[in-house]
């Protein structure tokens, strides 16, 4: 059963991280293939003054075309191409916080302080979404300062998933530090975090998520 339109565009706007704009002019042109940014603007109820905007972020995350004539044309790639690379971030996100965990439950078996924990105050971590949703919870709960060390692929998922978080921790005085290889996919992402919070770069990219609050 295909989702509604409506849905489709929340998916994208939610999940992924693209603008409200930048999803329905997605699901635009998949729906009705190649467009100029007049018809788009017209079928996807996106204002003219933001559609140029609106496709060149689409453009520069390759999730859209720029066909050269007069007019210019836009085309959606097929999601197949521009999507995987995200499922595999979330794969590999649930890999490494899997190993981040089994190292920290290696630390609290061999303290003596684990004796002396009650059980009401163990958690145990099963599948994606009880893993992002702890993520975010540890992320709520930070009071002064927020350590995140996480491979570059996973720092751009993880402001997609948590950007809004983070910047509110950082309005309230709460200090982020990131730790994190740069390449080109994130180069620009660290340049505009620098405004916001202390990011220092790795030599080595790191084998795991670390976060500490």
């Amino acid at each position: 059963m295909i989702p509604k339109a409506r849905t489709l565009w929340q998916r994208l706007y939610e999940d992924i991280g693209l603008s409200e704009y930048e999803a329905r002019a997605y699901i635009s042109l998949l729906e009705n293939g190649p467009s100029t940014a007049r018809r788009l603007s017209m079928i996807s109820g996106i204002p003219r003054t933001k559609i140029y905007g609106t496709l060149k972020k689409l453009i520069e995350r390759d999730l859209v075309i720029e066909i050269p004539g007069n007019p210019k044309m836009f085309l959606a790639t097929p999601p197949s191409e521009t999507l995987e690379p995200i499922l595999r971030a979330y794969e590999r996100l649930v890999e490494d916080f899997k190993v981040f965990i089994s190292y920290l439950e290696e630390i609290y078996v061999k303290s003596d302080y684990a004796s002396k924990l009650k059980r009401s105050n163990l958690w145990t971590l099963s599948g994606r979404n009880e893993i992002l949703h702890r993520i975010l919870g540890m992320l709520t709960h930070a009071r002064r300062a927020v350590d995140l060390v996480t491979s570059e692929d996973c720092l751009i998922l993880i402001y997609k998933l948590y950007g809004k978080v983070l910047d509110d921790l950082a309005g309230k005085g709460v200090e982020v530090r990131l730790f994190t290889q740069r390449n080109p996919r994130n180069q620009n992402l660290i340049r505009e975090l620098r405004y916001i919070y202390k990011v220092r770069q790795l030599d080595v990219p790191p084998s795991i998520l670390y976060i500490n609050v």
